[in-house]
């Protein structure tokens, strides 16, 4: 069985808050992160990196007052994404797969 981090990966996701953070948010990291990583502006402009986590962050309290909280969620989420994989090692055809996310 691999190990979690033996190899590249982008991971979006919640989580509750925790002592580092002590509030619920969205999360967005690259492993391993190239330099240049946590240079981007992501969408929404809510969200911002945090250095002292090694990721960006979107709060959920801004989701959550947001016009469209989905929407907002998933532009944060997109928008990593698409940094992670021009930043990183990514290819071409990560990019293209943003385009088929299924909208329920």
């Amino acid at each position: 069985m691999r190990n979690a981090m033996d190899a590249e990966e982008v991971a979006v996701g919640w989580w509750p808050g925790d002592a580092r953070y002590a509030q619920a948010a969205f999360y967005a990291y690259a492993h391993p992160a190239p330099a240049e990583f946590s240079s981007a502006t992501l969408s929404p402009p809510a969200a911002r990196w945090e250095k002292d986590l090694g990721e960006y962050v979107l709060d959920w309290e801004d989701v959550r007052k947001s016009e469209d909280p989905r929407a907002t969620a998933l532009s944060f989420a997109h928008s990593a994404f698409q940094h992670a994989c021009a930043t990183a090692a990514g290819t071409r055809s990560s990019l293209r797969a943003l385009q088929v996310i299924p909208r329920r």
